[in-house]
C-alpha cells in the first residue's frame, strides 16, 4: 500500500506544481500604479531645454501578447500631470504652470525573462489641458496706458490659447521583480505634435505663440 501511495502523492504534487506555474506564466492582464517627475522641459519651441518641476500620477492597465515575461505588451496609462518651468529676464521671473489629463496608448517590448528585464517603449498620448497660468513676479507692464511698475501678476492662459491634444512618447527602462510585484523604472521623452498659440492677437496686448509641449520624465510604478 505504501509503495502505491508514495508515487501517487508525488504525481499529484508534480501536477499541482506544473498547473500553478502554467497559471502564473499565462496571466496576460495586469494592473498597476505609476508616478513620475518632469526633470527637463520647454515651454516654447525656440527655448533651450532646461530643468523644470512637476509630477505625473496615474494607473497602468496592461496586456501581454505573450505568456512569457519578455515580448510585446500594450499599456493604457491614464494620468494627471502638472508642469512648472521658470524663466527669468531683467529681474523678472515667469512661472509657466500647466496641468493636464493624459491618456497614453503605449507599446512596450521587454527583453529577457529573468528578474531584471530591460525594455523600450513608444506611444501616442491624448492630452486635455485643464489649466495654464503664468505667474509674473518683478516688473509688470501695461499697454494702455503704457507703464511699468514692480509687482506680481497671474495670467490665466487656459481660455486664451488653443490646445495640443496629441503627442508622442519614446522611452527606455528596466523592470525588476520584488516578491510578487514588478517595478518598472524608465526615462521618457514626451513630445507634443506641433505647437499652439493664443486664439487672438491685439496690438495693445501681450501675445504668446509657438507654445510647445516637450519634457523629459523619469517614471516608476508598481505592477500587480
Amino acid at each position: 500500500m505504501r509503495n502505491k501511495l508514495l508515487p501517487t502523492l508525488l504525481l499529484c504534487f508534480l501536477t499541482s506544481l506544473v498547473l500553478a506555474q502554467t497559471e502564473v506564466s499565462e496571466r496576460k492582464v495586469h494592473f498597476g500604479l505609476i508616478g513620475g517627475s518632469h526633470v527637463f522641459g520647454e515651454t516654447f519651441s525656440y527655448e533651450k531645454i532646461k530643468t523644470v518641476k512637476g509630477v505625473a500620477l496615474g494607473l497602468d492597465l496592461s496586456y501581454k501578447f505573450s505568456p512569457e515575461k519578455s515580448g510585446l505588451s500594450f499599456h493604457v496609462q491614464p494620468n494627471w500631470s502638472n508642469y512648472i518651468r521658470t524663466n527669468r529676464e531683467n529681474n523678472t521671473s515667469y512661472d509657466y504652470k500647466i496641468q493636464s489629463i493624459n491618456i497614453p496608448l503605449l507599446l512596450r517590448y521587454t527583453f529577457l525573462t529573468g528578474k531584471i528585464r530591460p525594455f523600450v517603449e513608444a506611444r501616442l498620448n491624448f492630452r486635455s489641458r485643464i489649466s495654464f497660468d503664468i505667474d509674473i513676479n518683478g516688473t509688470i507692464c501695461r499697454y494702455e496706458p503704457a507703464m511699468c511698475f514692480p509687482g506680481r501678476e497671474k495670467i490665466d492662459m487656459h481660455s486664451q490659447t488653443s490646445q495640443d491634444r496629441v503627442g508622442v512618447l519614446a522611452g527606455m527602462g528596466v523592470e525588476f521583480d520584488i516578491w510578487k510585484i514588478s517595478i518598472p523604472l524608465s526615462i521618457r521623452l514626451n513630445e507634443g505634435i506641433g505647437t499652439y498659440k493664443m486664439k487672438h492677437q491685439y496690438e495693445d496686448h501681450y501675445y504668446y505663440d509657438d507654445i510647445k509641449t516637450r519634457n523629459i520624465q523619469i517614471t516608476t510604478g508598481i505592477t500587480f
